[in-house]
């Protein structure tokens, strides 16, 4: 497996893993306050993380989908997350450099170069 596939299936381990976390905390504290409703809007982040991991459990399957259904499902989630900031009318820098930015980019460019694109070559 080449440097760079490394890199995005590491950054897209923590990526899970910070994802599950951070679910399960907050769900919790939503739960305990609000009730069942409330969690509601939580759920478009269980399916990305959800994905995410399935994705993560198929990488060494090797095959392309695997690579594209990653770089897609990163790319939607800068997307709604840039969508968000900017409905939000707080869109500038600091929206850019988040880490809600920086891990997905972290996981796309190094599945872009052509190295990884003949690892993920079956």
């Amino acid at each position: 497996m080449p440097a760079t596939v490394r890199v995005a299936r590491f950054v897209l381990t923590l990526k899970v893993a910070f994802g599950i976390v951070g679910l399960a905390l907050f769900g919790a504290i939503i739960f305990a306050s609000a009730g069942v409703a409330a969690i509601l809007p939580l759920l478009p982040q269980v399916a990305v993380t959800a994905l995410e991991g399935w994705l993560l459990s198929r990488w060494m399957s090797r095959r392309k989908p695997v690579r594209w259904g990653v770089v897609a499902i990163e790319v939607a989630s800068v997307g709604a997350h840039l969508t968000l900031v900017a409905i939000d009318s707080d869109f500038g820098w600091t929206s850019l450099l988040s880490l809600s930015v920086l891990f997905p980019l972290a996981v796309v460019i190094p599945l872009l170069m052509p190295s990884a694109g003949r690892w993920f070559d079956r």
